[in-house]
């Protein structure tokens, strides 16, 4: 990477960082999701974590024991690594976890990521990753309103544009994890999905994302992402989010 566009990427980093500190709706939601994270991978039984394209997100601030990484150096980012190619950065078994917010529909090669973090995972190990997701309902907050690209045809697997952010496919974490089940058990044997739960009705939207900071209070804030955590009726029709948790079979004996 020319130092030119990994000023660009630092800059953007600090940016996308100071937006969620000053979204009080945002941060919170960041939170909560950091939350529903850790759920799926605690620190008692997956000690060595990774989150990939950490960003200007603070999932360190809530588990201060993950290795926070993106594909270029930036405040807050302790390894760069190439979420394509895990292999080259760590040493097969050597992680118990692997996690991203809005991160997988980003990435140029799914099936190298999904290859290699089979490959550094121990066995009972999970990639845990919360991503858009294409409810009935809740998908037309991508198509319609949401303004990164997204495949149609849940058999492509590429992205839209090029880029650490310009590139993007909104519809692939739902094309992969949900909607080609026999194409995913036979690529990638050695990994089983065993959850996608889909939650977060339209509260995203409420904040304005990274784009526009909707100025909700913090007690607001708090009370609605408390709210939409307790009712989860709707979610599986109207969410625009999924936990989706991947894990690594155990060899067979």
């Amino acid at each position: 990477m020319s130092d030119y566009r990994a000023r660009a990427a630092d800059a953007e980093i600090s940016e996308d960082a100071a937006k969620i500190r000053k979204n009080a709706l945002l941060e919170e939601i960041y939170l909560d999701v950091y939350r529903r994270i850790l759920e799926a991978v605690p620190e008692a039984t997956h000690p060595r974590l990774l989150e990939i394209g950490s960003g200007g997100g603070f999932f360190a601030r809530v588990a201060p024991h993950v290795v926070t990484s993106d594909c270029v150096a930036g405040p807050g980012i302790s390894k760069v690594v190439d979420a394509c190619r895990l292999d080259e950065s760590f040493q097969p078994g050597s992680l118990d976890g692997i996690v991203a917010f809005n991160v997988f529909h980003h990435l140029p090669d799914a099936r190298g990521f999904l290859k290699t973090a089979s490959i550094v995972l121990r066995p009972g190990g999970r990639i845990v990753l919360v991503e858009p997701w294409f409810t009935p309902v809740g998908q037309w907050f991508y198509r319609a309103l949401h303004h990164e690209p997204w495949r149609a045809d849940p058999a492509d697997w590429s992205l839209v544009g090029e880029g650490r952010l310009l590139g993007a496919n909104s519809r692939l974490p739902t094309s992969v994890f949900r909607d080609s089940d026999r194409r995913f058990e036979s690529e990638f044997p050695e990994l089983a999905i065993v959850e996608r739960r889909p939650f977060h009705k339209w509260l995203y939207l409420a904040s304005g994302g990274l784009r526009l900071n909707t100025r909700v209070p913090r007690t607001l804030a708090r009370a609605l992402v408390a709210f939409d955590r307790r009712v989860r009726a709707g979610d599986r029709a109207t969410g625009i989010f999924a936990r989706v948790v991947v894990e690594k079979r155990a060899p067979k004996s």
